[in-house]
């Protein structure tokens, strides 16, 4: 049975696959929430691997420790524990000497990836040894963290053929003799030795607390101890952790090179309670935390080799058993600090909000300033859609007396087929660069983790956008169901396509059968048509999404056919919500429909936080056993989110910042004919700016079509908006936020304050653009009307047709991006929509197109004592005729 449905905007957001989210320890929290502290890495210590945009690199605090050198303490250099050559359990050295692992970053961490790179022995077979498995730890020791520290042992985060069960356990046997031989290993009662034991584990010991009292004395269970506590947590219901928020890699495979990489999530306190990492303590210095890299080899600890046979034999163990533990590598992790709070009502608060793309930028910002207030004044920031910032900015009384935007206020409202609405006198001060982008974590078949990009063209972002492979949509899987006419000869997965192909010819395809769309938010902004605008630059792309089939017979979904897509760019990423009931048991209406399929992110951040866990929430199964929001028997889950090592392909659209902040790797946008590929970079972004031009409110765009040779077409530029009609001492506030943040805030580094990676600093003539701006709102006398300009339609080389060009002001950035004349201070009463960013509205007719606007976390802190308050409200939309 397949049919259309209605969803209401009430169902939108309380959508099983939200609801699912909330229930399984909701991911999107854990990514909202990190965004506490600062971003990654300081690239003016950066050590040749990170570009100020895509960052995440290797950083002059990186550490690089041989495992032969022995066990490091806290300073990262000396030696608390050599390997010792007459250890009983030495047979295991030969497989570990060679071992030598360099983590990316060691120092003013917070909730951000960390690379991780090694060479060692090749991966033996898939994961059937010489592997990693890596883990975050709490620990006050210089010697380091007990293994009863450490976030580990979340079920469901290894494929069942990829090592035994122990490996991605807490658990292991116990021998029947603790003495270790390679000739005659010992084995556990009942057990062949080929099964595993460990003889350090020994219940006979004086104060061993590795035996769960609910199991057999011939097992171990290692605790989970919670910071800052003595409680021994034997049983997974009762840790702070799950498969779903914890940040463990229980395989981290090696090349046949012998070298290997992998993104570790480091968390803080805010995420994994149970570390505590960066609470401040009572000494009033930041709890630091531990990152703990266990090899496995080819012996277990009892002595049994691993056998070469049709059927070889694979690791059992737990690497937290002792035997095991001791072969570990530590390296000691200094993170930020997560401050206290200001008393409520003791600061004067200025509120700001505005778009994602400037929130890490902002937070570092806030931070510093409202330390140096020392809670005497506080700057509050929430990340909102741009018809909020209309509103709040229209509102006197609204309290929001700034709000962050790459379009003119009010330009959304044309977008929509809304009129302009009154609003009072704005200034408009260029505060950062930066980009939307694409990104990607891929780690297929045997090559690992996949570091170079993934190249697009407009036409195969076209077809992610609008579920048009097969495996997108709620009847059709990649092996069974028939689905609609139209979608017979398309392809099941991206990685099946033949255009995808010829342009990434070395990579795999995907095996399984997880769902690889691109994860996607639910709002309406200037940036998603920018992306929409680079896509009907191609005269391929605008064909296919007429109707047209590709040159292998792929068609476009025929309900976004109807959206007509290839006329104007829209402002958003709409859902074709179909239903289909697939048939599982006492499955029930409402069936399975794509937004239970295709959940909508919260936010970029959310985003990149997903793609680089490999934690997907697309896919969802009918599972009898849950109850639905009406307690009644059996609702949609996404069964296995976790993508293993060797089946990972995410993707998605995220800001620079966020995919910087986890080292997500960004695509190549292609022209059309696969030539001319452009990554977001320093390079790339910085030739864009040059070629942006400015709409008839001053504020600079970068045409899609035309960024500039090598130019990325997805730049954008975020602007502070600040009315005019605001008390003196409000505008003076908002002047010294403006000036702090083209001024000190464009200083690239991880300290607060400074500029994280993912934006580009400043052009020094947007700079004093905004500098003249914050000066006027000081001393708004001298200040006079912006003069009267005519729109020009931007130029278009590329086959677009006029999608995606901007207004032509005359005011034109030079090649390094400075602007010879931008207009500093605009005194419209209501702002122009520039013409390239007015989408007429559309008639969908009977089909309804469920879109959620998330209103994402607001945050006012100090870093004295920051008052932290996420505001969590969601404005859903339903869009439709």
């Amino acid at each position: 049975m397949r049919r259309l449905a209605v969803r209401w905007p009430g169902r939108v957001m309380g959508s099983p696959a939200a609801r699912r989210r909330l229930a399984s320890g909701l991911a999107a929290a854990v990514a909202a929430l990190g965004l506490i502290t600062l971003g990654p890495v300081d690239p003016a210590r950066a050590e040749g691997g990170a570009d100020q945009i895509t960052g995440n690199g290797i950083t002059a605090n990186a550490v690089t420790v041989r495992w032969d050198k022995g066990l490091l303490g806290k300073d990262n250099t000396t030696v608390v524990k050599a390997r010792d050559a007459n250890d009983p359990y030495a047979f295991m050295h030969e497989d570990f000497k060679d071992l030598e692992v360099t983590v990316g970053q060691t120092e003013n961490l917070v909730h951000q990836a960390i690379k991780v790179t090694w060479k060692g022995k090749p991966m033996k077979g898939f994961f059937n040894g010489n592997y990693l498995q890596i883990m975050e730890c709490w620990g006050e020791a210089d010697a380091g963290p007990e293994p009863e520290n450490c976030q580990y042992g979340s079920e469901g985060l290894k494929q069942a053929s990829t090592g035994g069960v122990s490996i991605a356990s807490r658990k292991g046997n116990v021998c029947a003799t603790h003495v270790p031989s390679v000739t005659e290993p010992p084995a556990a009662p009942g057990l062949s030795a080929g099964l595993g034991c460990d003889p350090a584990e020994d219940p006979g010991k004086p104060g061993y607390s590795h035996h769960d009292p609910a199991s057999s004395l011939d097992t171990y269970t290692v605790p989970f101890v919670p910071v800052g506590t003595t409680d021994k947590k034997y049983q997974p219901a009762d840790w702070p952790f799950n498969k779903y928020n914890t940040n463990e890699i229980q395989q981290a495979g090696t090349r046949a090179d012998g070298t290997g990489d992998v993104y570790f999530n480091a968390l803080t306190k805010v995420e994994a309670p149970g570390l505590g990492c960066g609470e401040v303590k009572a000494d009033g210095k930041p709890r630091d935390c531990w990152l703990v890299i266990v090899p496995r080899g080819e012996y277990e600890p009892n002595g049994w080799k691993l056998q070469d046979t049709d059927a070889p034999s694979i690791m059992q163990e737990s690497p937290l058993g002792a035997a095991t533990w001791a072969q570990r590598i530590q390296v000691h992790l200094g993170y930020s600090p997560l401050q206290n709070n200001c008393a409520i009502g003791s600061a004067k608060e200025r509120k700001t909000q505005g778009t994602e793309l400037i929130q890490h930028a902002v937070y570092s910002w806030q931070l510093a300033m409202n330390t140096a207030a020392n809670c005497n004044k506080l700057y509050g920031f929430a990340a909102t859609p741009e018809a909020s910032n209309t509103s709040k900015l229209a509102n006197p009384t609204s309290g929001t007396g700034l709000a962050f935007t790459t379009v003119p206020i009010g330009s959304e409202a044309p977008r929509g087929g809304g009129e302009l609405p009154d609003l009072p006198p704005i200034a408009y001060a260029p505060v950062a660069v930066s980009a939307i982008t694409l990104g990607f974590h891929v780690n297929l078949g045997n090559a690992g983790y996949r570091s170079t990009p993934i190249k697009l063209t407009p036409r195969l972002v076209a077809k992610g956008l609008t579920q048009s492979y097969r495996s997108d949509l709620s009847d059709q899987t990649a092996n069974s169901g028939s689905g609609p006419d139209w979608a017979r000869q398309n392809p099941a997965f991206m990685t099946d396509d033949p255009e995808f192909k010829k342009l990434n010819p070395d990579l795999p395809s995907r095996p399984g059968a997880s769902l690889m769309a691109p994860l996607l938010t639910g709002d309406h902004s200037g940036v998603i048509q920018q992306v929409w605008a680079w896509v009907l630059t191609d005269a391929a792309a605008r064909a296919w999404l007429g109707g047209e089939r590709d040159e292998y017979g792929m068609i476009i979904n025929a309900e976004y056919k109807k959206l007509n897509l290839q006329t104007e760019p829209l402002d958003s990423f709409p859902r074709a919500n179909t239903c289909y009931n697939t048939g599982r048991p006492e499955e029930k209406i409402p069936d399975r429909c794509t937004l239970d399929l295709l959940p909508y992110m919260e936010n970029y951040d959310e985003v990149a936080f997903r793609i680089r866990a490999a934690n997907n929430p697309e896919g969802a199964d009918w599972n009898p056993t849950l109850r639905s929001p009406t307690g009644d028997a059996g609702w949609w889950e996404v069964a296995q989110p976790i993508e293993f090592p060797g089946q990972i392909f995410m993707w998605g659209v995220m800001d620079s910042a966020s995919m910087a902040n986890y080292g997500v790797v960004p695509a190549q946008l292609c022209k059309g004919d696969g030539t001319g590929c452009v990554s977001p970079n320093t390079s790339t972004i910085t030739t864009a700016v040059g070629s942006a031009k400015a709409d008839s409110a001053g504020l600079l765009h970068v045409n899609p079509a035309s960024p500039g040779t090598g130019g990325y077409p997805l730049t954008a530029v975020t602007y502070a908006a600040v009315p005019k009609d605001q008390e003196a001492d409000a505008l003076a506030d908002y002047a010294q936020l403006i000036k702090y943040a083209v001024n000190e805030g464009q200083t690239p580094g991880v300290a607060p304050g400074e500029l994280p990676y993912g934006f580009l600093p400043l052009p020094e003539a947007l700079r004093a653009t905004a500098t003249s701006v914050a000066n006027a709102l000081t001393n708004p006398a001298p200040a006079t009307t912006a003069p009267e300009t005519t729109a020009a339609a931007g130029n278009n080389t590329n086959g677009g047709g006029g999608n995606g060009s901007v207004p032509d002001t005359g005011a034109r950035p030079s090649a390094s991006g400075s602007t010879s004349s931008a207009p500093a201070f605009v005194t419209t009463s209501a702002s122009p929509a520039p013409a390239a960013l007015a989408t007429p509205a559309m008639s969908i007719g009977a089909i309804r197109w469920a879109l959620a606007i998330v209103m994402i976390a607001g945050l006012g802190g100090a870093l004295g004592g920051p008052l932290i308050r996420f505001a969590f409200s969601r404005r859903p939309t339903d869009f439709g005729g």
